[in-house]
């Protein structure tokens, strides 16, 4: 069972589904105040915790540009070739140039990292022929005050 802090989720998903809303209408993901030196014309989105490919907890950094993870890697956004929904609950799986397997990120804040590559790449919330069949799940929330991910 994967179980999340109930405040992180909740307030990952309320992002994903407002920015989601927002770029059905046209609109922009909003650049906030950069954690790390930008490039010319460069935005930070934002940092997030991510788990890496089921193992490691790191913090993930999005730009109009490229998306870091640190002690990872750095891929430039024109490097990613398919995003997918991830294999676990709040994970998304990305197919970059160059590398075998997918990388697979998940925690409460990857839905909405997801939907800001997205809104980069295909300016669209969700990838090319994705869109999904039923509404997103909300975070339940159990008696010890966690949320626990759908479907576990």
């Amino acid at each position: 069972m994967t179980e999340y802090d109930a405040e992180q989720l909740t307030a990952g998903f309320r992002s994903m589904t407002m920015l989601t809303a927002l770029v059905g209408r046209g609109g922009r993901p909003a650049a906030v105040a950069p954690t790390i030196p930008l490039r010319a014309a460069e935005k930070q989105y934002g940092w997030l915790p991510v788990t890496v490919d089921g193992r490691k907890r790191r913090i993930a950094v999005v730009t109009n540009l490229r998306l870091m993870i640190t002690g990872e890697a750095e891929i430039p956004l024109w490097a990613i070739t398919a995003i997918r929904p991830g294999g676990e609950p709040w994970s998304v799986a990305l197919t970059v140039r160059g590398r075998g397997e997918p990388l697979e990120l998940s925690g409460p804040w990857v839905p909405w990292m997801s939907v800001v590559l997205c809104a980069e790449l295909y300016g669209t919330a969700w990838p090319p022929a994705f869109a999904p069949v039923v509404a997103v799940p909300a975070p339940r929330r159990t008696w010890e005050g966690f949320c626990v991910s759908p479907g576990k």
